[in-house]
């Protein structure tokens, strides 16, 4: 990849990017199934194209685009699996959510109060901004890890073995590989 085919370090940085995109494929395996696949195999694609890249840059956009898809499987993902009111405008979502969002800023640890409220709430556009994307976004911001907080919120949703639950399950684990990924490409373009 670099022409540095003689340096050791090199030798083991290629290796361990080789390590890297083979931890990441062996995950994605694992989710590519029914409606997700389309967005599973792109990620895919960026993975691949961002450790052939030539360049920092090129391989920090692969990376970017590969995180970007991921996003969106784990949105749809949540979007089938946590259910909508229909009667709940924006204005009403935005609403729930800012007064969710100062009630969970003031916690050390949101995501068992958000499952906690989702187990307690009777109102089905709480549970909703909880449980699906507002949820995840909002840990994510907070730099929650969401390993622990996805697995438990399959268990509540009874979906632990469905396509869609397996993608949400999936998703903090699979994003750490595609970081580590980016960091090992990283190493390799900079030797």
């Amino acid at each position: 990849m670099t022409g540095n085919d003689d340096c050791p370090v090199a030798g083991e940085q290629e290796n361990a990017l080789a390590q890297a995109v083979q931890e990441v494929h062996s995950q994605l395996l694992i989710l590519r199934q029914g409606e997700f696949s389309a967005k599973i195999d792109k990620v895919s694609v960026y993975v691949n194209s961002a450790a052939k890249s030539k360049d920092i840059k090129t391989a920090a956009n692969f990376i970017r685009f590969a995180h970007l898809n991921l996003d969106a499987a784990l949105v749809q993902a949540l979007e089938s699996l946590v259910y909508r009111p229909r009667l709940a405008s924006n204005a009403d979502e935005q609403k729930k959510a800012t007064a969710l969002q100062k009630t969970f800023d003031r916690l050390d640890s949101p995501e068992k109060a958000m499952l906690e409220h989702y187990k307690s709430s009777s109102d089905p556009l709480n549970k909703y901004l909880v449980a699906g994307p507002w949820g995840h976004e909002y840990l994510r911001k907070r730099k929650i890890d969401l390993e622990d907080y996805d697995r438990e919120l399959c268990e509540m949703l009874g979906c632990r073995e469905t396509a869609a639950g397996r993608i949400v399950q999936g998703y903090a684990s699979l994003k750490r590989s595609i970081d580590e990924l980016q960091i090992q490409a990283q190493k390799v373009l900079y030797s």
